[in-house]
């Protein structure tokens, strides 16, 4: 029996309990510094959260956990929201199948992906931290990613899609330095919500094939601000980030193609393979 198979039957059969008896949550924090313009030396910057229960796998941004806390305790019909480009996942312990989570236009939309990845275990090993890690190199998504693992934290899994090594992923990045995930905290939250990809914005995710959810991109690049064309001029506006409000067609048709042109120049996904091609 190979290493990783070992220790999924061991997660299987004694899946970390408490003392109360339930399975515990094991938090993994880790920071991520991404490109969303690959001609760019800016990196953005978020920590993500990888979290364990039983057999039980969640990822998403840690943002998320503020905004599931306010909206728990908002109105019922009243929620906050906010943008991120990167797929919020969930899936069973070393699975490859994960279900991916995306807020668009007011509607929370989940589509499953098979994400094997064909992992190379390299000899090389380095000292991180307090553990010894081993280097593991895949091509997924278009990119090359170099993986580093710590056998002595029993979890065969990672942040984002990439797991399924005998040991948790403590960092990983891809050959030309586009997304960097490093582990920086461990946690073992009391109350943590086991299913906030699903509720965090008290919609219910409406199920859609990945080629439709590519072509809802499409139509929003198309016309980002469509809800306000056929409105009348001074029953609307939309507020721009340097403060000022948009009210008129004149102004709406500016601010579209300038929302157009950051798209374009924005397309740089995690799996660069998926990038839709912008006229």
């Amino acid at each position: 029996m190979n290493n990783l198979k070992k220790i999924i039957l061991i997660l299987t059969i004694f899946p970390f309990c408490g003392a109360t008896g339930f399975a515990q949550t094991h938090r993994f924090i880790y920071e991520l510094k991404y490109k969303t313009d690959s001609t760019s030396e800016h990196y953005e910057k978020e920590n993500a959260v990888l979290d364990i229960t039983g057999n039980n796998v969640q990822y998403y941004e840690y943002q998320a956990i503020e905004y599931d806390s306010i909206n728990t305790n908002s109105p019922i019909n009243s929620f906050s929201s906010y943008d991120f480009s990167i797929a919020k996942l969930k899936r069973e312990l070393a699975s490859e199948t994960n279900k991916n989570y995306y807020l668009l236009n007011d509607t929370y939309w989940v589509f499953e992906s098979n994400d094997a990845i064909d992992w190379k275990l390299e000899p090389d090993m380095k000292q991180v931290g307090e553990w010894k890690v081993q280097r593991a190199t895949a091509n997924f998504g278009g990119r090359h990613w170099t993986a580093w693992f710590a056998n002595e934290i029993p979890f065969p899994e990672g942040p984002y899609k990439f797991n399924r090594l005998p040991g948790l992923v403590v960092e990983v990045s891809d050959s030309k330095n586009n997304y960097l995930f490093n582990l920086a905290k461990i946690e073992h939250p009391k109350n943590p919500n086991t299913n906030i990809v699903e509720t965090l914005f008290k919609k219910k995710p409406m199920p859609i094939s990945f080629e439709k959810y590519q072509k809802l991109l499409l139509d929003f690049y198309s016309d980002p601000y469509h809800r306000f064309r056929n409105m009348e001029e001074g029953t609307w506006s939309i507020g721009i980030t340097d403060g000022t409000e948009v009210k008129t067609k004149e102004g709406l048709n500016k601010i579209t193609k300038e929302k157009q042109e950051r798209i374009r120049k924005e397309n740089n996904p995690i799996e660069l393979d998926k990038a839709i091609k912008y006229n």
